[in-house]
């Protein structure tokens, strides 16, 4: 070995470079840790500033005797090494890599070596495995001084022939060709350094993690091959070795979830595996999340988080593809069918109660306005106070639910002690306060907007879902609307409604009313203008 390979340097530094790497290698071999590392770094030295020392003196190319030819200039590294790369063959390899340590030009052979693995993957196998053993590549005595570029593509290319393999397997769902491609990592003599096979550790096992395809023999042979284990002496990186034994447990957690979702829903986990794992359509998904409170969205949380941490397959099937598809009805309102069937009920009572009164429009939408008032606080707080109880009694409420004309599949959107009791109850009082046209009409509407909720719904293309202004858009308009109809009505009532000292009004306002009773010019009798308004004379 040249004293410039031991040193780590070509044979074209200067002495510059050469002292001071010299210096930083003292550092690294200290005389009283290593003595002989320390003397072979000094000779090494020694003989290499010699040599550059014998570099700087002048040449003589005077020559010896008359008539004699001058010496020939040596030739430089690259055409040396040239000259030995010819022809070369793997067996040739010691022997011209002898060539050139005795030439002094080992660097400058082992980086033409280097540029060719890089340039050419396809045939270097066998220059790669020689340059292993002999060079110590991709090792940590590999030369520090190699350019970085090609380093790293080597790195990328050896990493791209050992993962692309397993990765093409696991894509392809095939355990088989896995298996074998992983049994084939003793081909890759680079692999046995404690660096890379810890960096190929920590890339397996986030493979494995994030692979949507999971076979119990694929992880049965890699954790017999990495020491992955529940031992104290497991190898598999600490952040990654819970996440893939809930992974190798999934096939159990699933049997479990849905046998929860197929249960009577007596806890909120019950709910949240109904909810999420059910064979339920979106329409029916919906429905039953209307009724779901608090610690039923808790638990909805946990149970989607492990689905899609640890179940690709399981969340590819859900809404859109979606785990989390729930989100949007955690915090959404689903009063305002109680408030538009309180609405049209009121109005329809007091249409029917004064309509037949001559009482006219402006004073039918106020009355029906109060009792709406009232009857939406009342049925608000029926709501309230009858959720939780319900939630209990949704065990016996579903068994009871059970020959209902509604009911569809194993589920059905409407309960008779959730949904049909409180409605039943605020028409009851509807009809008795409002007359039964209102109870009926309240009994209507809310019907209505249940068969309307039974339509299907594409989760991907549910407007109210992807973009919400559309709905805000037609929320305002129909406020719009509403504003302008109550405009129109009031100038409709205020156009026909008898004026100033018109009509049998109950406090007329005469011309005479502060006048003494026996004045001459007050016992005329009202004039017909007087008592009819414009446009009601008889």
């Amino acid at each position: 070995m040249s004293c410039w390979t031991l040193l780590g340097l070509p044979a074209s530094a200067d002495i510059r470079t050469l002292k001071r790497h010299y210096a930083r290698l003292l550092k690294q071999t200290r005389p009283d840790e290593d003595p002989e590392g320390f003397q072979r770094l000094r000779d090494a030295y020694e003989a290499a500033l010699h040599a550059k020392q014998q570099e700087q003196e002048p040449p003589a190319f005077a020559p010896a005797w008359p008539g004699a030819q001058p010496a020939r200039l040596e030739q430089p590294p690259a055409q040396r090494v040239a000259s030995l790369l010819k022809g070369l063959r793997v067996d040739l390899l010691d022997q011209r890599y002898q060539q050139a340590q005795d030439e002094d030009c080992a660097y400058e052979f082992e980086l033409a070596l280097l540029r060719h693995c890089v340039e050419h993957p396809a045939s270097a196998t066998p220059v790669l495995n020689w340059c292993f053993e002999h060079l110590r590549w991709m090792s940590a005595w590999q030369r520090l001084d190699l350019p970085e570029y090609l380093v790293e593509g080597l790195q990328q290319q050896l990493h791209q022939q050992l993962r692309q393999p397993l990765e093409h397997a696991l894509l392809a769902r095939d355990a088989s060709a896995f298996t074998l491609a992983y049994a084939r990592r003793s081909e890759h003599p680079w692999l046995q350094h404690l660096q890379h096979r810890e960096e190929f550790n920590q890339w397996l096992a986030q493979l494995l993690i994030n692979s949507p395809y999971w076979s119990v023999e694929v992880f049965q042979a890699v954790c017999a091959g990495q020491g992955w284990s529940t031992t104290a002496s497991n190898s598999c990186p600490p952040a990654c070795w819970p996440r893939l034994l809930k992974r190798h447990q999934a096939p159990l957690f699933l049997a479990r979830q849905r046998q929860l979702a197929g249960q009577a829903p007596i806890s909120p986990e019950h709910r949240a595996a109904r909810l999420l794992l059910a064979p339920l359509s979106y329409s029916q998904r919906r429905t039953w999340a209307r009724h779901l409170t608090s610690r039923d969205w808790a638990a909805c949380q946990t149970l989607a988080a492990s689905i899609a941490a640890n179940h690709p397959e399981a969340a590819a099937n859900m809404p859109a593809g979606n785990p989390f598809f729930w989100r949007d009805w955690q915090q959404a309102i689903d009063t305002w069918p109680l408030h538009l069937g309180v609405a049209l009920a009121c109005l329809a009572g007091a249409t029917v109660r004064y309509g037949q009164d001559g009482s006219s429009p402006w004073e039918i939408i106020g009355v029906a306005l109060f009792w709406s008032l009232c009857f939406s606080a009342a049925g608000e707080g029926l709501q309230r106070l009858w959720r939780p109880l319900s939630q209990r009694l949704l065990p016996w409420d579903e068994h009871l639910s059970q020959g209902a004309p509604w009911r569809e599949t194993p589920y059905h959107s409407w309960l008779v002690l959730r949904d049909l009791l409180p409605i039943a109850l605020l028409g009851a009082l509807l009809a008795w306060i409002a007359g039964p046209v209102a109870g009926a009409t309240y009994a209507g509407v809310r019907g209505l907007v249940a068969l309307a909720r039974q339509r299907q719904i594409d989760p991907l293309h549910a407007w109210q879902r992807i973009n919400p202004w559309p709905r805000r858009l037609l929320l305002g308009a129909a406020l719009v609307l509403t504003c302008a109809g109550l405009g129109a009505l009031k100038w409709l009532d205020g156009r026909h409604s008898a004026g100033r000292d018109q009509g049998l009004q109950p406090w007329t306002e005469r011309l005479c009313a502060r006048m003494p009773v026996d004045a001459a010019q007050c016992g005329a009798p009202a004039t017909e203008a007087q008592w009819y308004p414009k446009g009601r004379q008889p």
